[in-house]
Formats: structure tokens, sequence, C-alpha cells
């Protein structure tokens, strides 16, 4: 059976694909998405990068959030952003490109304690950390977008955007595992860190920072393993016995991960209502290893038809579980680039028809102010009602220049599909094709 693990409890929340950058008062630059794949996204909520499906960071946290308004486009704070909803956010992570995805989450809760204290996943003993640097919180203030923020002076070492840190008052932590957003100097300016003895403003990302409490950034022992997640499976059936389950299964098409590879070995957790139910499991069986692949798309509602079988070490697997693949890989792993993924003929043919359209229609303008031009060159016309030479000859080369961009749209177009095609044909597909697998429990 696969071992259980720290993820077990864990309840998703959503995710943002970060898709531009905002130039923020007192943060810089900031990431920017849409929220999808879940519910609503909270401010206060942790959070973990990804990229192309490999964990990137881990215990970041959502310490600002903010939407435009649709009136002045303002920046304004928010505590929560709905799915869909637009938004920028501050996770305490300088290293974020465009097209990562941000996954926020709610950590289990053991018995007894608050979810402020409980620790990050890289951070279980605390008598490991290695502290950075120690500031004294001389006063608080508060700020329209980050909310309460402290003036404090640095009494030990130094002080990082995007250190981890930790509130202590009075010789208790009142909040573990926060992320360091911004640091200020005493004008305002943007600060990269604090040095011993200096004073400045610290964005933490918490309301609840008094004057007097003790500001402690820490690191923590380095991973020496990562994760690449491959794309989520939806459970549409399953059998078991008392040892494993067979499930058919269905890739989630707007999956956080980019991963398209699935084969026997992979590891796995499981997911039921947003909540990890399993971790350390095993994918023993795979009706085709390589590939998830799309059977068909339908272009109008985007619902996959396309299914697999998996076989993993989960007996209890139910319909509407989701089944999160992964591989364990060493820490300085580079994630690969993105496979652009081709789009469905369907769309093709649409896009073809459209374009072919707007060609033709041009096209034939164009012939008409052509012909418009030169039987007005050669008998200039008698009334102010008809056009000119020029005129018309002004239309054609008008026409003439929307009906070559549309050719040419359409012609790239093509020639991109068909390069994204073969891309992800060499990319995805397997060196030998392999028969069936025996289910093998790891």
């Amino acid at each position: 059976m696969g071992m259980q693990s720290i993820w077990v409890g864990e309840k998703r929340l959503c995710q943002v694909t970060v898709s531009g950058f905002q130039d923020v008062p007192g943060f810089g630059l900031l990431p920017e998405g849409r929220v999808n794949g879940g519910g609503k996204i909270l401010r206060g909520a942790r959070a973990r990068l990804l990229r192309h499906g490999v964990l990137i960071a881990e215990d970041l946290r959502i310490g600002a959030l903010m939407r435009r308004t649709a009136l002045n486009s303002r920046l304004e704070a928010k505590e929560r952003v709905d799915i869909l909803g637009r938004c920028i956010l501050a996770i305490g992570h300088r290293h974020v490109f465009d097209g990562d995805q941000i996954q926020a989450y709610v950590r289990a809760n053991p018995a007894g304690v608050r979810a402020d204290l409980v620790l990050g996943y890289q951070d279980p003993f605390p008598e490991q950390r290695r502290l950075l640097g120690r500031a004294e919180v001389r006063e608080v203030a508060a700020d329209p977008l980050a909310g309460p923020v402290a003036r404090a002076v640095v009494a030990e070492g130094r002080l990082a955007v995007g250190a981890r840190v930790r509130v202590v008052r009075d010789g208790r932590p009142v909040v573990e595992a926060l992320r360091l957003l911004a640091l200020a100097d005493g004008d305002g300016g943007p600060l990269d860190e604090l040095p011993r003895g200096s004073a400045g403003t610290l964005v933490l990302g918490h309301f609840d920072v008094r004057p007097g409490d003790i500001v402690q950034a820490y690191d923590v022992l380095p991973a020496r393993q990562t994760e690449g997640r491959k794309r989520l499976l939806t459970v549409m059936s399953a059998g078991s016995n008392a040892m494993v389950a067979v499930a058919r299964v269905q890739p989630v098409q707007f999956s956080p991960h980019g991963g398209e590879e699935l084969a026997v070995g992979h590891r796995a957790r499981v997911l039921r209502d947003q909540v990890v139910v399993a971790d350390g499991l095993t994918i023993g069986f795979v009706h085709e290893p390589g590939m998830l692949r799309e059977v068909a798309v339908d272009y109008g509602t985007k619902a996959r038809v396309g299914w697999l079988d998996v076989g993993l070490d989960f007996p209890s697997l139910q319909h509407g579980d989701e089944i999160e693949p992964y591989e364990v890989l060493s820490a300085d792993h580079e994630p690969e680039p993105e496979i652009k993924r081709p789009q469905s003929r369907r769309f093709m043919l649409g896009f073809t028809v459209g374009c072919g359209a707007v060609i033709a229609l041009f096209g034939s303008l164009d012939i008409w102010a052509g012909v418009t031009a030169w039987r007005s060159f050669r008998t200039p016309p008698t009334d102010d009602t008809s056009l000119d030479w020029g005129s018309a000859l002004g239309l054609a080369l008008f026409f003439t220049v929307i009906t070559a961009m549309c050719t040419w749209i359409l012609v790239l177009g093509h020639i991109r599909q068909r390069q994204w095609r073969e891309r992800a044909r060499r990319r995805t597909t397997p060196p030998t094709k392999r028969s069936n697998a025996r289910f093998d429990v790891r």
C-alpha cells in the first residue's frame, strides 16, 4: 500500500496562471493572472510555485491580494477573489515568470494547533533553522494595499525580501511560515535587504503585528528533491480488490500542471473534494504508457471524450476522485520548456473558414476599388457623388493590405500548428511501444 505523508489533509483552493506583471507601489513588479481550477483565492493562504509542472518554491504566502476597479482601473486590496476573476498577488518569491502557476492551499491543522502556527512543508524541524536576522517592531502603520506594515530596526544579521520569517511576541511565536514581501527605507523607497542597525518598513502580509514584536528571518535546510507533476486525472469509474484499484480516468483539460507523460512507476496522490486523502501511491498499470492522449476535443464545450485505464495501489478510489501523478526529481532539475499544444481540427476548420471569408470579402472589394479607379482615371466622373480615381486607388490599396494581412495570418497559423504538432509528437511519443504492464507495487 502507498504510504501516507505530510500532504494528506491539504485542501486545494485554486491556482493562478501568471499572464503578466504589474508595478505596484511599495512592492515593485507583482504577478498577475486569473483565478481558475477550483474556488476562490484567499489572502493569507499558503501557496507554491510551479513551472511547467515542476515544483519551484514551496511554503509561500499570499500576503497581499489586489484587483483593479472597474471604473477607474485603480488598485484596491481584496481579502478574496472569486473564480475567473483577475488578481494581482504578492507571494514572497522574487523569481516568477510568465506562464508560472501559483497554487493556493490550506494545510491540514494538527490537533490543538492554530492555523497560523502550522509549520511549512520544508520547515518541519524548527531546531534545524539557521537564523538570518532579527528585527524589533517599533510601530505599525496601515497601508491601503499591503494592510498593516511594521516599522522596525534590525538588531541582528540582515533581512532580505523573500526570506522566511516568523513573528514572536513575549517569547512565543504568533505566526509561522510567513514570507517577507517587501522592504522600504524611511522615505518609502524600495529595498532588497536591510543590514544590521538599519531601520525600515517591513511588509509581512499579516494583520496581527504589534509594537514590541520580534520578526525573525531564517533559512531551512535545502531540499534534496522536488517533483514534476503530470496532468490531473478525473476518475470516471473504478473497481478494486483488497489491494489495488483499476480506474478509467479522463485527463483534466485545464489542469494546473504541464507534464504529459504517464508511465508505470510514477508516484501519485489522490484528491477528494479538493482535499488530499492519500499520497505516496504508485502508478502500477497504464493502458498505454506515454502521452495522455486527447482522443477528441469539443470546440464548443472543450469537453474531452478521451480516456485511459490506470492502476493504483489505493483500493478506496471512488468515482469523482482526482489522481495527481508526479515524478520525484532532483532539486536542481531544470523545468523543460512548455509544449505548445496544437489546436483541434474543428478549431482549425473554423479558423480557416473565417479567415477565408474575410479574404474573399476584402479581395472582392479590392477588385471593385481597382476597377473603379481605372475607370475614373480613363473617364473622369462628371458629378461630385462618384469616386475620383485617387480616392478609389486609396481604397484599393487599403483593401489590398487587409487581404494580404488576413492571408498572412491564415498561412502562418497553419504553419505554426504543423510545427507545434510535430514538436508535441517528438516530445511525447515513447521510443518503443510498450505493452500493458503488470501491476507492481513498489
